[in-house]
């Protein structure tokens, strides 16, 4: 398993959880006499939800973690996302958050990416 990827920026550590859905839009139409027909509109964009932890021997360096990792979910530009078992494709980032508590050595994050138009493998 490699580490995790998004641009330019390398996870230090792979999420805890890392989550990837997708699907296909569906539509269905009333026939009379005939039913419900349900016709595929084709892919949806994927999803990757991915929760995690920061940590360092003191909270100045996971704070400084933490802002790396902010800088590079706050571009509003797309990115190749890197997963750890494989596959890639362009995404933007669609949330961010983070939680830390004590003495703020370790910092929990989730961030959620979504695939961009063109995605990739």
């Amino acid at each position: 398993m490699t580490a995790m990827q998004f641009g330019s920026y390398v996870f230090p550590h792979n999420p805890r959880k890392i989550e990837l859905s997708f699907s296909n839009s569906i539509a269905t139409h009333l026939q009379p006499s005939r039913g419900v027909l349900s016709q595929n509109l084709g892919k949806r964009a994927r999803v990757v939800r991915c929760e995690g932890e920061l940590f360092a021997a003191t909270a100045d360096a996971a704070l400084a973690q933490l802002n790396t990792l902010s800088g590079a979910c706050s571009s509003s530009a797309a990115a190749t996302l890197y997963l750890p078992a494989g596959g890639q494709f362009s995404a933007y980032v669609s949330r961010f958050g983070f939680a830390a508590q004590g003495d703020g050595r370790i910092i929990s994050y989730y961030v959620e990416f979504i695939e961009c138009e063109g995605g990739g493998s």
